[in-house]
């Protein structure tokens, strides 16, 4: 037997075994008063009291459920532990709450979002990544600054079992509030004010390179605005584009934006080395040294 909780807080009953009937009665956890409650497989604590168990029986058996004690309630949000900068640890701190069953337990998932209000949010953590941080911990990646740090607490009941996945992606599908789940916005992440120590869970994310043919590519977990710019004895060439949309792939890995400086402007530096670098929402991520060749073609 399974005690398990519904999505609008509620608790469910359920008994792997298909071959008997089954028929439920709540009694007083000691058992002292016990009064007929369903029939099946499957019930709710829809009707029933605070402060009861849940007894089953059949073809001889009988379950015995942990203590029901209403339906869940949120006494407070969660939150996080940790200082929300880049490059440093932040470990969730469960939401507090009342009702469920004996033995509920809770797991988080992480995500930083764009909006204060906790939009456009791409998830950090996964409790099944095995290569995630510990307490499902997460470091906040430098591309995050500027970000709203979102954490959400899910309860489980007791009895939940859980699938081992073929992959372990990060970048999953965002926990929504409901009545198992708790969602706060923690606040914005700022600029690192040292290096990154950690060395749980994904690498750092590279925002952007630039190749030796002078072409930029541009990873954003959020939406941003990038701008690569050739400079050359005085003169500066620039193109820039803005790079939005919930990322289609699971995170680190995310369609690149590419950038490219028209070959009629490259054609005015000549022959010889340019500077170039890319800046993302106005700070510098990369730079490198390309050789402009005849016709104005980096190589």
């Amino acid at each position: 037997m399974q005690a398990l909780l519904n999505d609008d807080g509620s608790g469910m009953l359920f008994v792997n075994n298909i071959r008997e009937r089954w028929s439920w009665e709540v009694c007083a956890p000691n058992l002292s008063a016990c009064s007929p409650f369903g029939a099946g497989r499957e019930i709710t604590t829809a009707g029933a009291s605070a402060e009861t168990v849940f007894r089953v029986s059949g073809g001889g058996e009988t379950g015995l459920s942990p203590i029901w004690h209403g339906n869940l309630s949120l006494a407070a949000p969660p939150s996080v532990r940790g200082p929300l900068r880049a490059n440093e640890l932040v470990v969730p701190v469960p939401a507090i709450w009342t009702g469920g069953w004996d033995g509920d337990f809770d797991q988080a998932q992480l995500s930083v979002c764009e909006t204060p209000a906790g939009g456009r949010c791409m998830s950090i953590t996964d409790p099944k990544n095995p290569e995630g941080c510990r307490r499902e911990a997460a470091v906040l990646d430098p591309t995050f600054v500027g970000g709203y740090l979102r954490i959400a607490d899910m309860r489980y009941g007791p009895g939940t079992i859980f699938t081992l996945e073929g992959r372990f992606p990060f970048g999953q599908e965002i926990w929504e509030a409901s009545g198992n789940t708790a969602v706060a916005i923690v606040g914005r992440v700022e600029p690192a004010d040292g290096p990154r120590t950690a060395k749980c869970g994904p690498p750092p994310i590279v925002p952007a390179i630039i190749t030796k043919q002078g072409i930029a590519s541009v990873r954003c977990p959020l939406s941003c605005r990038a701008v690569l710019t050739a400079r050359r004895r005085g003169r500066v060439a620039s193109v820039g584009r803005r790079f939005s949309g919930h990322p289609p792939t699971p995170f680190p890995v995310r369609p690149s934006l590419r950038l490219r400086i028209p070959q009629d402007e490259l054609a005015r530096f000549g022959t010889g080395r340019v500077r170039m670098s890319v800046e993302i929402d106005g700070r510098r991520v990369a730079r490198r040294t390309v050789f402009l060749g005849g016709g104005a073609q980096p190589r």
